[in-house]
């Protein structure tokens, strides 16, 4: 072999390596792309890829606080004004202010297009650090870069891509940055960050601990460390508090049980509350109630007894006379009459609750989240039949990606450095399956995302065993 033919053969290689995180770049922002000038009109067909129920809220706190001097997306509810956190209406107002209105939602999908890109580089970095193998990082940022769950969302006008981004970004920060000071200063920063975007994310300040106390330093540096983390939080998070209550005159620390919605009132709250003790399906039993639809067949099990059940089907009918929020579910309008009975109708529901938990307690704890666990990792077995095949798949794809990072996990369980990203996954999951109970396949996104930095390894791990077999 020549010298010049011996020198490239061992430079190769290295060409290859280099090339490879370019292409998975490009391709990313090429497929992202693609989805937002072709793909997104053929995905969400009649409807605008743009827009969707939660972007009125979004924009509108920005466009009033603009043009009215007013942050809320609804000034006839005195509650709009704290539904949203500023985090996503000024990223999606800094658009409008540059773009102008006509262009202001393109804009937005495009941004958000070039940040997810920008993900894929953190998840390559994320999983590299914590596992130090290159090839785990590849797969890793693959899959994430073709992951169609996080691709949709980023033609929409609401947070959940630029939550994602922030997520994902606090994640690459710990995984690839020593515990200091100023590091976990900047840690608090983004957290509070994420907040403002998502108040869910508030959660990320426990990974932020994890990571000073998986550090091995001496509990007065913990203490220090940690202090800092807090500092660099509540920079960012305490004008949120200080604001209501200045302006607003009123101490709330995140926002009301209604967000401002009308369609959320005490009535309809305490009533999906009751519904959740019981069953992880509460719309179709608030469409009955509400009159939008026959009322469903209640399990024998709801009701105490017959008195019960009479008592209950009286308190619907008070629902639909003068329930502020169900008026709102049927008729998508404002409940104009001052009058209204929804003290009484949140009683009523709160009763039938706390009814409904001492007969059946251990019930009450683990049927509805069992049934939310297996959506959240099974959905795909529990498409109904007027689902398309491809929905199915595409959720029988998540099924196996999520079994993967899972089995990452355990493969680098002893690796403290992970514990963040693991600790992340398994809150989310419980919170939204247990505690919230309201599953939306979109609430688990961020936590979709960031386990993603640890789905190579099982690839990795594979092919080293049936290397070493071969060999």
């Amino acid at each position: 072999m020549s010298a010049r033919a011996e020198m490239n053969s061992v430079r190769s290689p290295f060409s290859f390596a280099n090339a490879v995180l370019p292409l998975l770049l490009t391709g990313g922002l090429v497929l992202r792309l693609l989805f937002l000038w072709v793909g997104a009109g053929i995905y969400y067909r009649g409807s605008s890829p743009f827009i969707n129920g939660d972007t009125d809220s979004f924009t509108r706190s920005f466009l009033n606080l603009w043009q009215h001097g007013v942050y809320s997306f609804n000034q006839l509810n005195p509650e709009a004004a704290f539904g949203r956190l500023p985090g996503y209406p000024f990223f999606w107002g800094s658009h409008y202010l540059i773009f102008g209105e006509q262009h202001v939602y393109q804009a937005v999908a495009f941004s958000q297009c070039l940040l997810d890109t920008v993900a894929i580089y953190l998840i390559y970095a994320t999983a590299r650090a914590l596992t130090h193998d290159i090839r785990a990082a590849w797969i890793s940022a693959a899959l994430y870069a073709c992951y169609p769950f996080v691709v949709v969302w980023l033609t929409v006008s609401g947070s959940e891509a630029l939550a994602t981004f922030v997520t994902i970004l606090t994640f690459w920060w710990l995984a690839t940055r020593p515990v200091s000071a100023r590091n976990a200063l900047i840690a608090g920063l983004l957290v509070g960050a994420g907040l403002l975007v998502r108040e869910y994310l508030g959660a990320l300040l426990v990974p932020v601990f994890i990571w000073i106390y998986s550090a091995n330093k001496g509990s007065g540096s913990v203490i220090r460390l940690s202090t800092m983390a807090v500092m660099g939080f509540l920079l960012l998070y305490v004008g949120w508090p200080v604001r209501n209550y200045v302006f607003q005159h009123r101490f709330i620390l995140l926002k009301p049980t209604t967000a401002g919605y009308d369609r959320y009132a005490e009535d309809v709250n305490t009533a999906r509350a009751w519904v959740y003790g019981w069953s992880p399906d509460a719309d179709a039993y608030l469409d009955g109630i509400a009159g939008k639809a026959p009322l469903p067949v209640f399990p024998q099990r709801v009701f105490k007894d017959s008195a019960e059940g009479e008592q209950a089907h009286q308190l619907f009918a008070r629902a639909r006379q003068c329930g502020t929020g169900f008026y709102n579910w049927r008729y998508m309008k404002r409940y104009d009459s001052p009058a209204n009975c929804n003290a009484e109708l949140a009683s009523g529901f709160k009763l039938l609750n706390n009814s409904y938990k001492q007969r059946h307690l251990l019930r009450y704890w683990t049927e509805v989240p069992l049934l939310n666990l297996k959506k959240a990792f099974f959905k795909n077995q529990l498409m109904n039949a007027g689902s398309s095949r491809l929905v199915g798949l595409l959720f029988g794809y998540r099924t196996l990606i999520l079994l993967l990072c899972i089995w990452g996990a355990f493969l680098l369980r002893q690796n403290r450095n992970s514990w963040p990203v693991m600790f992340f996954f398994v809150f989310m999951y419980l919170f939204i399956c247990i505690g919230l109970r309201q599953l939306e396949m979109r609430y688990l996104l961020q936590a979709d995302a960031a386990i993603l930095s640890l789905a190579g390894t099982p690839f990795v791990w594979l092919f080293n065993r049936l290397k070493g077999k071969i060999a």
